[in-house]
């Protein structure tokens, strides 16, 4: 039957025990019909409940698989790669120490987070880290360079959502000078823990390699995939974090390392690969999980830290470099006259303009101070990059002038302009 409506036929100061009672009543015959039309088949949902359970299952045992795989793929295919460096130097998977996650006795993995020895961190400790794919993937699109024609491609990442191991992301950066792998790494460690500097030791460097570690304890190294037979550059950068990440990054001069070389270098100078690597640390917190600026407002390598990497090399003949500085698109170098060792100021610039075939234009600047002048050639690369290179009569330009003209002649300004170093650089 129906339920009624008490509320009209009640008058005021209708006893209480008498509404329960009739509710009781209600209820109950709507209990009674609703289980008496209601016949359960036992048998089919004892058959659902197995097979949704064997579902479940096969899904866990899938996703486990593709993880593994995954894994596989990325360690025989490209980001971590066998290198050439020699000595013990390693790469992104071997520059950390090996951890066997625990096992249940059936032989799966253990979802419970056992000691840090055993390979899984507690949550709570300094070796605990949670990072997924996607936030490594665009972690490394946020922090290569800006520049007009770069692209990404092939991105692939691994998730560390609380278990041993790295975190990482590669992908494949053209910046219209040849297309080129590019990786980064991190994975948390106790900071007390002795094998962790292992990594950042140099070995015995073999030929055609290089490994540095300067003061701050930040390693580079270049060398070759394979002996250097297929020309494929890899350089590295790896430091140690105070919070006890090891972080890497890593790039080629090719698609993959086992690919054909695109360019002749790799296209990050190793200062902006170690700048990159930077970029990853600054984006882990002390409690192990991502700092949400690192999204919001990320950082970036500067375009060109190369550029006064590159003039001082560039320093006409009779001149000697005292000193460099600069970053972005600009670079410096005080040249000094090695015979009156007077120093002036040699400023590289560079922009993006229209092609000119080559053509060079001079033309005469001010300086910042009385007095103080400059003398610049400008060109622009077949690649549409813009060379800016100008010479001051002055140690700086907002200084005085310690010289009545700047000392490089047009002659001098062009040749660097249009030195070939400028159509490989970004």
């Amino acid at each position: 039957m129906p339920l009624e409506n008490d509320t009209e036929n009640n008058t005021e100061g209708a006893s209480e025990s008498h509404s329960e009672s009739r509710f009781e009543n209600d209820l109950g015959e709507i209990m009674r019909r609703t289980g008496g039309s209601f016949r359960a088949d036992r048998h089919a949902l004892l058959e659902a409940g197995a097979l949704r359970g064997r579902r479940k299952a096969a899904r866990r045992a899938t996703a486990l698989t593709a993880g593994a795989l995954t894994l596989t793929v990325l360690g025989a295919a490209g980001l971590y790669a066998t290198d050439d460096f020699g000595g013990d130097t390693a790469s992104v998977a071997s520059a950390t120490p090996t951890r066997t996650p625990p096992s249940e006795p059936g032989g799966g993995f253990s979802p419970t987070p056992g000691p840090i020895r055993s390979g899984v961190p507690q949550e709570e400790s300094t070796t605990y880290m949670r990072a997924h794919a996607d936030q490594m993937i665009k972690l490394l699109e946020n922090g290569l360079p800006v520049l007009p024609k770069a692209k990404f491609s092939k991105q692939r990442g691994t998730s560390n959502m609380g278990g041993p191991g790295a975190a990482d992301a590669s992908l494949v950066f053209d910046d219209s000078y040849g297309a080129s792998l590019v990786a980064i790494s991190a994975e948390r460690f106790d900071p007390k823990d002795p094998e962790v500097q292992q990594p950042l030791k140099c070995g015995k460097a073999k030929a055609g390699s290089s490994c540095t570690v300067d003061a701050e304890g930040w390693k580079s190294e270049q060398g070759y995939v394979g002996g250097g037979s297929s020309g494929v550059k890899i350089w590295k950068s790896t430091r140690i974090s105070v919070g006890g990440y090891l972080l890497q990054a890593i790039e080629y001069n090719a698609p993959s390392p086992t690919g054909t070389p695109t360019r002749n270098e790799p296209p990050l100078s190793i200062r902006q690969l170690g700048e990159l690597a930077g970029v990853v640390e600054g984006a882990f917190t002390k409690y192990g999980i991502m700092n949400a600026e690192a999204f919001s407002a990320p950082s970036r390598v500067q375009n060109s830290w190369e550029v006064f990497e590159t003039v001082e090399g560039l320093v006409p003949q009779g001149y000697e470099a005292a000193g460099r500085g600069g970053g972005g698109d600009e670079g410096y170098v005080i040249i000094r006259d090695r015979k009156t060792k007077i120093k002036t100021f040699l400023r590289v610039r560079l922009g993006h303009g229209a092609a000119g075939g080559g053509k060079v234009i001079t033309r005469d600047e001010v300086g910042q101070h009385a007095g103080t002048t400059g003398l610049t050639a400008e060109t622009v690369t077949a690649k549409g990059l813009q060379v800016t290179v100008t010479s001051y009569n002055a140690e700086y330009p907002n200084k005085a002038p310690v010289l009545s003209a700047p000392p490089l002649t047009k002659a001098q300004l062009s040749v660097i302009a249009t030195d070939e170093v400028w159509q490989t650089l970004k």
